[in-house]
């Protein structure tokens, strides 16, 4: 139903795969199962309340408890675990419309959409403020092709605005990826990779202070006890890394000067994973 309205749905088999999903990414809306295997959905939500009070304060999920066969005392029981409301199945087209269009749903889509430019412009006028300090550069620090969360977004993190890697922001976005290029050091990478979830991230390892590889070290060491699901297509751009010797948490290596055919079939690649395994805004039942 929410595809035929132009969203995008992402599918739990049970319970847990839920729970994991929910901590994993932001959705405008959740449609929470009562009885799945694994977790029930009581369980789920009141899981998911409890992690997110303490790891996610500044957004509340909108959780609707749906269920063919729970009554009255249920769906008080789905309030209680943290449900937003409660809505019997099937729920019709129109029901769905109208969820579509109520106000939470579209609060939450409209922060979600600020969310990630609020972080850009802050790294930006970080970045800024240093360079009153020193050397004053004309060009933006952080440079993007959107301000939302993109269905295909590029990470590209390199010290300076190196010539031999100019075709690497081209390539990317010609190919219909939507990039952020950060120009900064290897702390700046590691908020960035903090910040969201990512489609594919493009890191120098030859960033200042913290080498592209010491940054990915740290960022997997936060992100075993922060995250659910392990951050994919991560990819250190270096000439002296081979795919045989890469360390673990590396997904790839990017050769310099770039090579456009090693791009494309890397980019080639991460699309593949992320149509196996699409990620969305609506957790149905």
């Amino acid at each position: 139903g929410f595809s035929r309205l132009g969203f995008e749905v992402d599918e739990a088999e049970n319970g847990l795969q839920g729970f994991k999903k929910l901590k994993a990414d932001y959705y405008e809306l959740v449609l929470l199962d009562f009885l799945m295997p694994v977790m029930d959905g009581p369980d789920v939500a009141r899981k998911f309340r409890e992690w997110e009070k303490e790891h996610r304060p500044d957004f509340h999920q909108y959780i609707i408890g749906i269920s063919a066969h729970a009554n009255g005392k249920d769906a008080e029981l789905g309030i209680k675990a943290g449900m937003d409301r409660f809505m019997g199945k099937p729920v019709p087209l129109k029901s769905l419309k109208d969820l579509a269009q109520c106000k939470p749903v579209v609060e939450a889509s409209v922060l979600l959409d600020m969310k990630f430019r609020k972080s850009c412009d802050a790294i930006e006028a970080a970045t800024a403020r240093s360079d009153e300090g020193g050397s004053r550069s004309s060009r933006s620090s952080v440079s993007s092709t959107t301000s939302t969360f993109a269905k295909h977004s590029c990470l590209i993190v390199t010290k300076e605005m190196d010539p031999t890697l100019h075709s690497l922001q081209h390539i990317v976005e010609k190919n219909g990826w939507r990039a952020v290029v950060k120009y900064g050091g290897g702390e700046d990478a590691l908020r960035l990779l903090k910040l969201r979830n990512w489609d594919t991230v493009f890191i120098d390892n030859d960033l200042p202070i913290l080498s592209g590889i010491n940054c990915l070290v740290r960022f997997r060491d936060w992100e075993k006890s922060s995250r659910a699901i392990q951050h994919k297509n991560v990819v250190i751009i270096s000439d002296s890394y081979y795919h045989h010797s890469l360390p673990n948490g590396v997904d790839g290596v990017l050769g310099r000067p770039v090579d456009p055919s090693q791009l494309l079939q890397i980019l080639n690649t991460a699309l593949e994973k992320i149509n196996s395994n699409r990620a969305s805004k609506i957790l149905p039942r």
